[in-house]
């Protein structure tokens, strides 16, 4: 994509395409982390098309400030604190938290 192609884009949506490229990638990276069960970290980085193990971790402190293996800890401790009603297939539900808080809109 030619630079100057880059501009109107970065401008209509706040940021440049490879960060909107490097952003997309992350997420659906994450969401394919399945924290339920083991996970080969080469496997996932290269099945999402970073060029390494090493690259996917850079580029995951560089998002969420945590190395991988520690996103994971941390998510495994909360599916394990939440109580299993609120969960479906592994995916919490938003709407148990507005039903519990019982917030509405007005």
């Amino acid at each position: 994509m030619d630079r100057v192609e880059c501009y109107p884009l970065s401008e209509l949506i706040g940021v440049t395409p490879k960060r909107l490229a490097r952003t997309y990638r992350f997420a659906a990276t994450v969401f394919a982390i399945n924290p339920a069960g083991p996970i080969n970290w080469g496997d996932l980085a290269g099945g999402a098309g970073y060029f390494d193990q090493a690259h996917f971790g850079h580029e995951f402190r560089a998002f969420t400030g945590l190395t991988p293996t520690r996103y994971v800890e941390v998510r495994r401790r909360f599916l394990r604190d939440i109580p299993a009603t609120r969960w479906t297939a592994g995916r919490c539900r938003p709407i148990d938290f507005l039903q519990e808080r019982q917030l509405t809109t007005r």
